[in-house]
């Protein structure tokens, strides 16, 4: 299982990542992002959506694929907490992501808030790369 670690930012709130695989990264960043706000786990999901996206490099598909759970927690009220079947491979010049996220419906007004809502995952100081056998991810959101 991959970990995350909190960073301290000026202005922001950030998280440093690591994971055995690309998968997992994309797994761990998610819970992790939730986590800056809430307590996820508080909040058994009941119901899942499958989530497809595409970018031309690896960064923006992992910018894409934190904004689009941003989006749908703040559009549909969408709580994630899991994530299944997380497919990230190239194919034809173009990185495709595809997961199956589980959810709880909620009202923003019934959460616990452990912290500021995230508004955006940014590309400032946005670091992604393997080292050996670990994939390294860090990034800042605005709150």
């Amino acid at each position: 299982m991959g970990k995350f670690q909190i960073l301290d930012h000026t202005a922001d709130k950030g998280l440093e990542v690591e994971a055995g695989s690309l998968p997992e990264l994309f797994e761990t960043a998610a819970r992790g992002l939730f986590r800056l706000m809430i307590d996820p786990d508080s909040y058994p999901p009941s119901e899942q959506v499958d989530i497809e996206i595409t970018a031309p490099d690896l960064e923006m598909l992992m910018v894409k694929w934190l904004n689009e759970l941003v989006y749908q927690f703040e559009v549909y009220h969408r709580l994630f907490s899991q994530y299944g079947a997380i497919e990230v491979h190239e194919q034809e010049g173009r990185w495709q992501l595809r997961a199956q996220a589980r959810y709880r419906p909620i009202e923003p007004q019934q959460l616990e808030w452990e912290g500021a809502p995230v508004k955006s995952v940014t590309y400032h100081g946005l670091r992604l790369e393997r080292d050996s056998e670990v994939w390294r991810l860090r990034f800042f959101v605005d709150v």
